[in-house]
């Protein structure tokens, strides 16, 4: 309902009358002989008319603001999530790993890729304290090169490059192109001829394709996403969702949570002694 209280509304019926009655005015000064019973009766008319506009707008705007305020689902913060058969960095018996979902044509994931990998590789991979799992999470639908250039990561690592051509393919994000694919397979030194028959077969699409599904399921929206968790004895973690290209502090609060030891029921510390 419209408040004719309020200062907006009360200016703008204000405004109105002021112009209404210069209106009238003027009208009677240039025509003496005009009735004014029937000037008001057609000024009034288009008063209401103008209400009720006012009022079908301030209707669809209460509409708007309507949706805009309803609570949609809510965000997952941790997920479970498999890495069998992945690409991985680091050692297996890591107490702590962590899942990427990337994309390689999403510029975000670059700049992860290019600007804080390179710390938590050397802090937490490289030291044994983390184990890294690469998963595949192309958004076709904005990146039509990255299926293909997830397919050539893993045609590479056919050849045991999977690494080199999952650098390569950052670093030379802006063409994505079947042939550029192919310069990018001759220069870390693949079979270029193998590597193409492998990305011509899409022997890899199948697999990409569960990625993209076991992600969406874990609450992977975007790319990057980040799932991180102790590693355990099975093949999926349950740990912590981060998205987006966070700065490394994010990772390593995170890495540092989960490698605490969770208190015992009485409030001490399991290494604690009586």
């Amino acid at each position: 309902m419209m408040d004719l209280s309020s200062p907006t509304v009360g200016h703008r019926i204000r405004q109105a009358a002021i112009g209404l009655g210069s209106w009238l005015v003027v009208c009677l000064m240039v025509f003496p002989g005009m009735s004014l019973a029937g000037v008001i009766e057609d000024d009034i008319g288009a008063l209401r008319k103008d209400m009720q506009e006012m009022k079908k707008d301030l209707a669809e705007i209460k509409k708007l603001l309507q949706g805009a305020l309803k609570k949609g689902p809510p965000v997952k913060t941790t997920a479970t999530v498999g890495f069998t058969g992945r690409p991985m960095l680091g050692q297996a018996d890591a107490p702590v790993t962590i899942i990427e979902f990337s994309d390689y044509q999403c510029p975000y994931c670059k700049r992860f890729t290019l600007q804080v990998f390179p710390q938590l590789k050397r802090d937490y991979i490289d030291t044994g304290k983390v184990r890294y799992v690469f998963r595949d999470f192309p958004l076709t639908q904005i990146h039509p090169q990255a299926a293909k250039a997830h397919e050539s990561a893993h045609c590479a690592g056919e050849q045991d490059r999977y690494w080199d051509m999952h650098d390569v393919l950052f670093q030379n994000q802006k063409d994505l192109s079947l042939p550029a694919l192919s310069r990018n397979a001759e220069a870390i030194g693949l079979d270029v001829a193998t590597f193409e028959s492998c990305l011509e077969r899409g022997q890899h699409a199948a697999a990409i394709q569960q990625d993209i599904q076991d992600g969406a399921k874990a609450g992977v929206r975007g790319t990057p996403s980040f799932i991180i968790g102790k590693s355990g004895t099975g093949d999926t973690i349950t740990g912590t969702l981060i998205r987006g290209a966070q700065a490394f502090a994010k990772f390593q609060q995170v890495i540092e949570a989960v490698q605490k030891p969770l208190p015992a029921k009485d409030g001490k510390s399991p290494a604690a002694k009586p």
